[in-house]
């Protein structure tokens, strides 16, 4: 059976549970016979994107390559689960008209929690101005 492919968005702070979160929706998709990809910030930044940085341009740059990417997916019939931070409405907003099939997830997560669960140091960083 073929499917037509979408996105799923996962947003929310680093740390909050959006790669878990979208890692187990692919995971049930995937059971059920979909054709799925995962497009994870991590993974992006070491590869197609790890030629920018964390300013706000830096961070448009990278969504706007990550949408071109799940937008080629999606109208090739995979279901595209994407986590990212995704910090601002207006790359937001471009991303889902550009993509289309596209529904947005907020993983809501205390700052408490996420700072807890932060194991690289994300937050510790930005703190002291290195990110």
């Amino acid at each position: 059976m073929e499917h037509k492919g979408f996105t799923l968005w996962f947003t929310g702070l680093p740390c909050s549970g959006k790669s878990v979160l979208a890692d187990a929706v692919a995971e049930d998709l995937k059971n059920r016979g979909m054709r799925v990809e995962r497009l994870d910030g991590d993974i992006v930044r070491k590869s197609l994107t790890k030629d920018l940085g964390f300013t706000e341009e830096d961070r448009n740059m990278n969504i706007e390559r990550i949408t071109f990417v799940a937008k080629l997916l999606a109208r090739n019939g995979v279901a595209v689960l994407a986590s990212f931070v995704s910090p601002y409405n207006k790359i937001r907003a471009y991303s889902r008209k550009e993509i289309g099939d596209y529904i947005l997830v907020y993983v809501k997560c205390s700052l408490d929690e996420c700072k807890k669960r932060d194991v690289k140091g994300m937050y510790a960083k930005a703190r002291f101005g290195e990110i």
